[in-house]
């Protein structure tokens, strides 16, 4: 009677199936949530303001006017106890929006003490049509809110504002970094 004896070299061969088997199921464990967390998202499109973002779940969508009396579109999720936050809004005026030396919401921050700490202007192109679009990203400091991160287009009398505040910087750049101009 043979009995098959287990070399060093026999031993190592199965470890390394063994761990092959760890890396592949851990690997499919990580797609699978990463899968499984983005397959919660929500794609807001606009086609009356041209725009869409993604959020990372469904958000409420709520109706008003402003000042000019014409309609204005708010889109909110909270999420954490109200610590995430995150928002598009989209709006027009009966006139054209001023965009060189504007920087939006200044008025409104100053007077809730929120206080702007970085701004930028950038043109934001449409990947399908080519037409480019003013757009100011904000990054303000609220006393109890923490950084507020805004991306406002300004398209003729059109203003769009997407929000994000966050602490999970990734997320807060991923939702930030999804809003495109539909045309």
């Amino acid at each position: 009677m043979s009995s098959r004896v287990r070399t060093p070299n026999s031993m190592l061969a199965s470890r390394s199936r063994a761990a092959e088997g760890s890396v592949l199921v851990l690997t499919f464990a990580l797609v699978t949530a990463f899968v499984s967390c983005r397959s919660r998202s929500y794609t807001l499109v606009s086609d009356e303001y041209g725009f869409s973002v993604t959020f990372p779940e469904r958000p409420i969508r709520q109706t008003d006017k402003n000042k000019d009396g014409l309609p204005k579109y708010l889109w909110t999720l909270y999420r954490d106890d109200y610590k995430d936050f995150y928002s598009a809004q989209a709006t027009s005026y009966k006139e054209i929006l001023p965009t060189e030396g504007w920087v939006p919401g200044k008025e409104v921050g100053e007077v809730a003490g929120i206080e702007l700490m970085e701004g930028r202007r950038f043109w934001l192109r449409s990947a399908k049509t080519g037409r480019q679009v003013v757009a100011v990203e904000t990054t303000s400091l609220a006393p109890s809110a923490g950084i507020i991160s805004t991306i406002y287009i300004i398209d003729g009398s059109k203003l769009i504002s997407v929000t994000a505040r966050t602490r999970n910087e990734n997320e807060k750049a991923w939702f930030l970094k999804s809003l495109t101009l539909l045309r």
